[in-house]
């Protein structure tokens, strides 16, 4: 009973941990963000959620070669992480291989369909890639989740400009 109450302890302090991560990379505190992310590995070193946690935090300090690398270390602990591929993803993304982006991105939706700013992403890599259909499909979904959402206008341009 001990051990099972331990483990629930320890799984209570890494959420609290990760959302505490989580709060401070939103606030743009790389350092605060990444100790907490670390804390977890420290505790469990397979922890798919602090890699990807870690890549976000690169991703923020503009470190893609590193982002690359923990979110490749997130999907690859654990391949039914919706947020890892999004993350691994937008990293493909940001190096601009679109051509590695667009699955990545698309696991991510088919592990959670309603992720809007996958759909957003996603959107952007298929126009790089002059996918225009898919460009449509992406931002329609995108608009429909989030038709308020800051980039809504550029989407809406976007859209305007692959439809004509």
């Amino acid at each position: 009973m001990k051990v099972v109450l331990s483990v629930l302890m320890m799984l209570f302090v890494q959420d609290d941990l990760y959302k505490e991560g989580v709060a401070q990379l939103e606030a743009k505190h790389y350092d605060e963000a990444e100790a907490a992310f670390r804390q977890i590995l420290e505790a469990d070193a397979s922890s798919s959620p602090a890699f990807e946690g870690l890549a976000r935090v690169d991703i923020g300090r503009k470190d893609y070669d590193k982002a690359l690398e923990d979110a490749t270390k997130s999907v690859e602990l654990n391949g039914d992480n919706a947020d890892a591929h999004y993350v691994l993803g937008v990293v493909y993304a940001y190096r601009e291989d679109f051509k590695n982006a667009a699955p990545s991105l698309e696991k991510a939706l088919s592990l959670n369909p309603d992720n809007s700013y996958a759909h957003y992403q996603l959107g952007l890599v298929q126009y790089k890639l002059k996918r225009f259909d898919q460009t449509v499909v992406h931002f329609e979904k995108f608009l429909q989740l989030m038709p308020d959402a800051p980039e809504a206008p550029q989407v809406r341009s976007i859209l305007k400009t692959v439809s004509e």
